[in-house]
């Protein structure tokens, strides 16, 4: 799952303030919220009125933690699914991190054909627009890459002359990863995903600078069309091991502009 800080302005806002209508939460003195993916006090207020009625503890400190977010996310039969570049041994700090957080993300890792394998593990485990949120977890790979299934290669590109013969192998892999460069090969890949989504679901990478390039902003505003969702990642570099959040600045690219 996830977390929601009063303040955020993100498509995890619009979600959680659809589920809060649903659950007649409402905001100041009960009224229904304005789905604007602003969290503003009146999002903060009915916040806090749904921990009192579901009894999930105290959420004054105006953070929807993941616990509230399951909570209100299985009353609707909605789901989020998670996967982690797990080809990075360093990324098992991410996987323990959701696991703590009721999440069970699937492992994928140093694999060809990754995002084929990503693909059939998602629509295996998704109900057909029934998917809130799906998350990507990877390297960015300086700000070029959303890895899925190739492992920390980012500090291969300037090491010694093996580690960048390691790195040319792995990028000829260009089914694992989704770039600026391979997108046109790989979009037929992962278009199915698509149909997962529910009508006020989104995506999100959570790889290091991938929203401070230009050239990957243009691409991800090309899925953001190809899956019907915004998708949002991070501005600067992302911290292992706590992955509830996406750190500092972030970048979101919508369908349709």
């Amino acid at each position: 799952m996830f977390n929601v800080k009063f303040g955020e302005l993100s498509p995890r806002v619009t979600l959680l303030q659809v589920l809060l209508n649903s659950h007649a939460c409402g905001g100041m003195d009960g009224k229904r919220l304005t789905v604007d993916g602003s969290y503003g006090r009146n999002t903060k207020a009915a916040i806090i009125a749904a921990g009192k009625m579901i009894g999930v503890g105290d959420l004054t400190g105006a953070v929807a933690t993941s616990g509230l977010v399951k909570r209100l996310l299985d009353d609707v039969d909605m789901t989020v699914i998670t996967t982690v570049d797990l080809g990075d041994p360093a990324l098992q700090s991410d996987v323990d991190d959701f696991k703590r957080n009721f999440d069970d993300p699937i492992v994928l890792g140093g694999m060809c054909n990754g995002l084929v394998a990503m693909v059939q593990a998602v629509t295996s485990r998704a109900v057909e627009g029934h998917v809130a949120a799906f998350r990507l977890d990877g390297h960015g790979n300086l700000g070029e890459w959303l890895t899925v299934s190739v492992g920390d290669i980012a500090d291969l590109r300037g090491g010694t002359a093996a580690e960048r013969k390691e790195y040319a192998a792995i990028a000829k892999e260009i089914y694992s990863y989704v770039s600026a460069e391979n997108f046109g090969k790989v979009n037929g890949i992962i278009a199915p995903l698509s149909k997962i989504f529910a009508p006020f679901g989104f995506a999100e990478h959570l790889g290091c600078t991938l929203g401070a390039r230009p050239k990957t902003q243009a691409m991800l505003r090309k899925l953001a069309n190809l899956w019907g969702v915004p998708i949002r990642v991070g501005v600067q570099t992302q911290p292992i091991g706590s992955v509830m959040d996406i750190h500092g600045p972030a970048f979101t690219a919508y369908p349709k502009g």
